[in-house]
């Protein structure tokens, strides 16, 4: 997958920020174009329900929504201003359910950047669900945490590698970025679910023929959550990136009894390349 078009989801939150930043650092490497999107069920669409709210009324809120966007629109600006040349940057401000309209038009973009989630005080209708959008999208989406600002890409990733499908779907989503780094560590971690590996090739195998330089390392459950055995050992390689799949488990199932993809979401350090 060449990466030549990218969505940076954006709603003027700390997260979001870092998610701009890091697009910045990938055009510079990829020369990709850059589209940030603003989605919103504002409350415009509530009161259409309701009659009985006078016009002024109306009109404020409203007012006050637009004024919103133009303040959203304007930061992305600034946090973009002199980094990307106008025929490489857009924006994109509409009406929506913010994860249904981000993952319809992930559908057309090699990549979505998504801040992890941030709750929005007195404004729900602007919070993003990185997981959700992967999952109704289709595409890969690549989640980076509130505050990421490093100075240049990591050239450093591992995958968290099981040999299901949906690790399978994350490592075929991610190989141009995998070809472009230094060093990819393919990481098992044996808690039963790692599959064993086909007889006359495996993973790194695989990712050699790509040219790409791979350690495969295979490691004992340890701390008792597998999410926590992934990043402890990205920490440990001073990794910039995590590439895995996302809900491997019935959605239900990770969310009621906490998986390693809800786990992962909730405490990287470092940007995750999630599909499903």
């Amino acid at each position: 997958m060449a990466i030549k078009n990218i969505l940076v989801a954006y709603n003027g939150t700390e997260s979001s920020d870092a998610a701009v930043h890091m697009a910045m650092l990938m055009h510079r490497k990829y020369g990709c174009h850059v589209t940030g999107l603003l989605a919103h069920a504002g409350q415009h669409e509530k009161l259409s329900h309701h009659s009985w709210v006078p016009e002024n009324v109306r009109q404020t809120i409203a007012d006050r929504i637009t004024q919103n966007e133009r303040d959203t629109e304007a930061q992305f600006y600034a946090l973009t201003d002199q980094q990307v040349s106008t025929e490489h940057l857009h924006w994109i401000s509409l009406y929506g359910n913010a994860d249904a309209t981000v993952a319809k038009y992930a559908r057309m973009y090699d990549l979505t950047l998504v801040g992890r989630y941030d709750a929005i005080e007195e404004q729900p209708h602007l919070e993003l669900h990185p997981e959700n959008i992967a999952l109704r999208s289709g595409r890969p989406v690549l989640v980076v945490p509130r505050g990421h600002h490093p100075e240049r890409i990591n050239e450093t990733a591992v995958i968290a590698w099981d040999g299901q499908r949906a690790a399978t779907r994350a490592v075929t989503d991610a190989m141009q970025i995998l070809e472009s780094k230094q060093r990819v560590d393919v990481l098992s971690v044996d808690d039963g679910s790692v599959r064993q590996p086909l007889e006359g090739i495996d993973i790194a195998t695989s990712l050699a023929r790509h040219g790409i330089t791979v350690e495969r390392v295979r490691k004992d459950k340890v701390t008792g959550r597998t999410g926590k055995d992934i990043l402890e050992y990205c920490t440990k390689v001073n990794a910039g990136l995590l590439v895995m799949g996302a809900y491997e488990h019935s959605v239900f199932r990770e969310r009621l009894f906490g998986g390693t993809t809800n786990y992962i979401l909730a405490h990287a350090t470092l940007p995750v390349f999630i599909s499903h």
